[in-house]
C-alpha cells in the first residue's frame, strides 16, 4: 500500500474533455499514466444533479503492465469495498492513494483480466458521494 501512496504523488492526470447531455449529466474524460507506465488508466466521469441529488459515477479502464511491481487482485470481478480491494479512490483526483484527499467510492466493481500477454486489465464502474 505504502507503494500506491508514492505513485499517487508521482501520477500525471490528464482531463481531456468535458460535455452536457440535455438530461444534466456531464461526462467529464480522464486519462491518468502512473510512474514508470506501471498503470495507464483512461475514462469518464458521469455527473448529472436532480432534486438536489447528486449521482456520480466513474467508467474506466486500467492496463496494469510492470505486474512484477503492481499486481495485487487475482482475476475475477470483486467489490470496492471488499476485503481484497479495501475500498477504491477516484482517478479522477489525481491523488488516488492520498487518505487526506481521497474520494473513496460508495460502491462498484472491478473485473481484472489477465490478458495472457504479461499485462493486467482492470475494468472500473464506480459510485460517489461526492465529486
Amino acid at each position: 500500500m505504502r507503494l500506491l501512496v508514492l505513485l499517487a504523488f508521482a501520477c500525471l492526470l490528464v482531463p481531456v474533455a468535458s460535455a452536457s447531455a440535455s438530461d444534466g449529466a456531464t461526462v467529464t474524460h480522464f486519462a491518468v499514466t502512473y510512474p514508470g507506465g506501471i498503470a495507464n488508466c483512461s475514462g469518464n466521469r458521469i455527473t448529472h444533479t436532480t432534486s438536489g441529488k447528486t449521482f456520480i459515477k466513474d467508467v474506466e479502464t486500467c492496463v496494469l503492465s510492470d505486474l512484477a511491481e503492481f499486481n495485487p487482485f487475482p482475476p475475477g470481478t470483486w467489490d470496492v469495498n471488499s476485503p481484497e480491494i479495501g475500498g477504491w479512490c477516484s482517478d479522477v483526483d489525481g491523488a488516488i492513494f492520498n487518505n487526506a484527499t481521497c474520494n473513496l467510492a460508495t460502491s462498484g466493481h472491478i473485473t481484472v483480466t489477465d490478458n495472457g500477454d504479461g499485462t493486467v486489465t482492470w475494468d472500473i464502474v464506480a459510485y460517489y458521494a461526492q465529486p
